[in-house]
């Protein structure tokens, strides 16, 4: 069959492009008149999220902190010495200022020899990496290392186990 070039219709493109504008234009027109959604906050699923530890990192080891941060304390030392006389104290400002932390934590290791190994890295008494999951990398100078009388407790995070124990770490911010 031989198809008749002559005899056949052509469609107008033009028109057809102008049918698609109206068309277009009318669904333009019913989504303006259409009311308003409020808008949703972006963030509102993260938000009813709570998350129950804070990580704490010093050198390769890591530590777990429950959200009731009590247990962390920082004090600032000014370098202020107090000298007695015999009419009144006097204070002088000597050295300079002084950062330290102190902390209740867990830490959680593969295997149980890995703690010997933090213990090895505290005696050498050298400053160690210290990073809190929300603050900048800083260095710590650990003074005093001590453990809960509490056995090794295996425990699984994120599908992990690791050996948990309670520690309580005092040192220096240099």
């Amino acid at each position: 069959m031989l198809k008749n070039i002559f005899n056949t219709q052509s469609k107008n493109a033009k028109k057809e492009l102008e049918e698609e504008i109206q068309k277009q234009k009318a669904k333009q027109k019913e989504l303006q008149n259409k009311p308003a959604e409020p808008m949703e906050d972006p963030f509102k699923k993260y938000k009813s999220i709570h998350t129950k530890d804070t990580l704490i990192k010093i050198d390769r080891f890591v530590f777990r902190v429950s959200q009731n941060i009590e247990s962390i304390t920082t004090t600032l030392s000014m370098g202020i010495k107090k000298i007695e006389t015999i009419k009144k104290p006097i204070y002088q400002k000597i050295g300079g200022n002084e950062e330290s932390i102190a902390f209740q934590a867990k830490i959680l290791v593969n295997e149980l020899s890995e703690y010997e190994g933090f213990k090895d890295l505290v005696r050498k008494a050298k400053p160690l990496k210290l990073v809190i999951l929300s603050e900048s990398p800083k260095q710590i100078l650990i003074q005093r290392l001590s453990e809960s009388q509490k056995h090794w407790i295996l425990t699984s995070n994120q599908g992990v186990s690791y050996y948990t124990k309670e520690l309580g770490i005092e040192g220096v911010i240099l």
